[in-house]
């Protein structure tokens, strides 16, 4: 599996993958971040886009892409995407596009992420907001270090 990194403009991202996906036969996706928020007291998870502008194509070969498709602005790299962009992509195809809470768990009196899905990304807990029952995760893709925040569940 090959994958690659488009921006495009932000409002349309979803379409741009929905219209690669059907017209091309591609797996094309603009990830999907379920966030947890509480409206009067009660939890509510509602999905966000999760990186506004990105969309990531996966291809069985390696090729030369080029789509004439209006909002697309530039490819990310010169050809399928490596190291932990690479890693990143496969956690977003592994997902189909949806990340939800993550797992942790208490070891020597600090969380950790316990989570198969987001370990890959070597990420760390920047902040708990017990209250909320969300977290604040930084992360790194295209060489730039960045947070989200997430509902958490505790494992024992």
């Amino acid at each position: 599996m090959y994958a690659y990194c488009l921006f495009c403009e932000t409002q349309r991202c979803r379409n741009i993958a929905d219209y690669i996906s059907k017209n091309y036969g591609y797996t094309c996706l603009s990830p999907l971040i379920v966030q947890r928020k509480w409206i009067k007291g009660i939890p509510v998870d509602e999905k966000h886009d999760w990186l506004p502008g990105y969309l990531f194509l996966f291809l069985h070969e390696p090729r030369q892409i080029h789509f004439d498709i209006d909002g697309i602005i530039r490819y990310l790299g010169e050809g399928p995407l490596v190291a932990r962009d690479r890693t990143f992509a496969e956690m977003i195809y592994e997902t189909k596009g949806i990340l939800s809470s993550v797992s942790l768990m208490q070891e020597n009196g600090r969380y950790v992420i316990h989570d198969p899905v987001w370990e890959k990304l070597n990420c760390r807990i920047i902040r708990i907001d017990r209250e909320r029952k969300r977290c604040c995760i930084s992360y790194e893709f295209d060489n730039i270090v960045r947070t989200v925040w997430v509902g958490y569940d505790i494992i024992n």
